[in-house]
């Protein structure tokens, strides 16, 4: 994308987009068939995003890694902060943007594709980042955090203060050491 801002056009497209890779299936979709779903015009999705399907599906993969996984600074900082809950909160909203993202990322993970790829590699990060803030867990038990901290982003109609509390289960049952 060429601007940082994420505006209604560039969410129209984008959402029609993975409306359209899930509907149909990967990349069987046409720029024009993006444009009627969108509602904007093919000139203005080629500003958004070139002239490539998979450069905006990987336009997608960015903001799973941004919000899903809160790889950004901003994010990390929350972390630092211990406001691991209120991260969690800024992921979920990713979802009232864009609803068919959760089941993008859950069809792609798994492919052979540049798209699982990218999303693998996120997963990684991710895994990284959850070494780095829970230094004393074990391997086993922080995949489960990854499991669960994924869920709770993913998991449909969760009031704000369930996902609190669960974050507060997560981060002590984590804080100590399980036999």
């Amino acid at each position: 994308m060429k601007e940082s801002r994420k505006d209604e056009t560039f969410w129209a497209v984008l959402n029609a987009a993975i409306e359209l890779d899930f509907g149909r299936g990967h990349q069987r979709w046409t720029m024009s068939e993006l444009s009627r779903t969108s509602k904007v015009t093919r000139s203005l999705i080629y500003y958004y995003f070139g002239k490539s399907k998979e450069a905006i599906l990987l336009e997608a993969v960015k903001i799973i890694g941004e919000e899903f996984f809160g790889l950004t600074g901003a994010r990390l900082e929350l972390w630092q902060k211990g406001e691991l809950a209120e991260s969690v909160l800024q992921s979920r909203r990713l979802l009232e943007k864009s609803p068919f993202m959760g089941s993008f990322y859950m069809v792609h993970r798994e492919a052979e594709t540049e798209l699982g790829t990218a999303l693998r590699s996120l997963e990684k990060e991710y895994k990284a980042k959850l070494k780095r803030f829970f230094k004393d867990v074990q391997d086993p038990y922080r995949d489960a955090l990854f499991g669960l901290l994924l869920g709770l982003v993913l998991a449909p109609r969760l009031s704000e203060e369930a996902v609190r509390s669960a974050v507060r289960v997560v981060a002590n049952v984590a804080a100590r050491p399980l036999k």
